[in-house]
């Protein structure tokens, strides 16, 4: 695969602009450079600081105890993050620098990490402390053979991590997005539930379909009902957008019972997209997070996350399966409408479209920061 820049064309003004090419949809190679260029400079969502980790000392422990950690994957790449013994968060490689074995595996507290292949040790800040049965090696220095750290920062309640050192800060990222949050009481929610997804089509396809509401009333007539979709509008940043959808406000002699009612809490349902695959749906009573997760060129894992406060209770528990119950409706939708698209990026018909400027505005932006990455 050629290391090459890649020139999408892509016209700074929406109305003169055309979509990606459909190659970008189905070319395994073009996945290779994303994974370099754009996963692994952008970043990531990996977790929570209520993060379960196993139980010690006879108590429930989650990464915001000393000595806990967890592992995650991103994009294909192995990641711990721990809380060491003065409890800085810290996140690395979960590569051992020996033979590539695995650092940590699953989740726990412990005061080193063994490398489940041949047993090298290292500490919670990274160091190599331990090299079994290595006498005679020569030119070998313990102290740059450490962990790879990898940056990790915080918001509210979630944890990121990235892998390019140089990278603008979390802050750049999220833009405006706590201050457009700030009536959320992010304090005390829990997760309620996971679900996992898995899709045939390309990652992007499932973002190109996130940032646009233009099929709200083709697709999802359910959440039509929800919405007040001639305000419904995009608002576009530097590596994020925000889609307002205004609640519908409910009219004397409407029949049907209304998931997402304007008395809940507040006007509006936020929608969040973070460069190059978060989405933050922040609804009155509830926060939604959407990790897109590229498997291969043409297969997709989203992770779906609940976060509600009190889950626990009777009455919680009844909006969680009232939510639930409404979000797997839109997501069999999606899924089904995205699956589809996959197989029309395969015809020898089409190549190319063209963006609605009104509707698509969120899509065009998503595409120019792809052409920009990958340059």
């Amino acid at each position: 695969m050629t290391s090459k820049p890649i020139n999408l064309r892509m016209n700074e003004r929406v109305e003169c602009a055309e979509t990606l090419p459909s190659r970008f949809y189905n070319d395994p190679g073009i996945l290779t450079l994303e994974k370099e260029r754009i996963f692994r400079r952008t970043w990531q969502l990996v977790g929570t600081l209520s993060q379960a980790c196993g139980d010690a000392d006879g108590r429930k422990r989650t990464i915001a105890d000393p000595e806990a950690f967890f592992t995650v994957d991103v994009a294909g790449e192995p990641v711990v993050v721990a809380r060491d013994n003065s409890g800085t968060l810290r996140a690395f490689s979960n590569v051992c620098r020996h033979r590539a074995g695995p650092i940590a595996q699953g989740s726990g507290c412990r005061n080193v990490f063994n490398c489940a292949y041949h047993g090298w040790t290292y500490t919670l800040d990274g160091r190599l402390i331990g090299t079994p049965e290595v006498d005679g090696m020569e030119f070998f220095d313990r102290s740059t053979m450490g962990m790879v750290p990898l940056r990790c920062e915080t918001w509210e309640q979630f944890i990121f991590v990235n892998f390019d050192l140089e990278a603008p800060p979390l802050s750049a990222f999220l833009e405006n997005i706590p201050k457009q949050a700030a009536d959320f009481d992010f304090m005390g929610i829990e997760l309620a539930e996971r679900r996992d997804y898995y899709l045939n089509c390309n990652w992007k396809i499932y973002v190109d379909n996130y940032l646009e509401g233009y099929h709200i009333p083709i697709v999802h007539p359910g959440l039509m009902k929800e919405i007040d979709y001639p305000s419904y509008r995009t608002e576009v940043f530097r590596y994020s957008s925000q889609q307002l959808g205004p609640v519908k406000q409910v009219k004397p002699g409407d029949s049907g019972e209304r998931v997402y009612a304007p008395e809940a809490g507040t006007k509006d349902a936020l929608y969040f997209w973070v460069f190059p695959n978060l989405m933050l749906n922040i609804y009155p009573d509830n926060i939604q997070t959407n990790v897109i997760v590229p498997l291969g060129h043409d297969r997709t894992l989203t992770i779906f996350e609940w976060y509600f406060h009190d889950p626990h209770s009777e009455t919680v528990k009844e909006r969680v399966r009232k939510t639930l119950g409404f979000s797997e409706t839109i997501q069999q939708e999606d899924i089904h409408i995205c699956e589809a698209v996959q197989r029309g990026l395969q015809s020898s018909t089409y190549d190319r479209g063209r963006y609605s400027v009104k509707r698509e505005n969120g899509v065009h932006h998503f595409h120019r920061l792809l052409s920009e990455f990958l340059q």
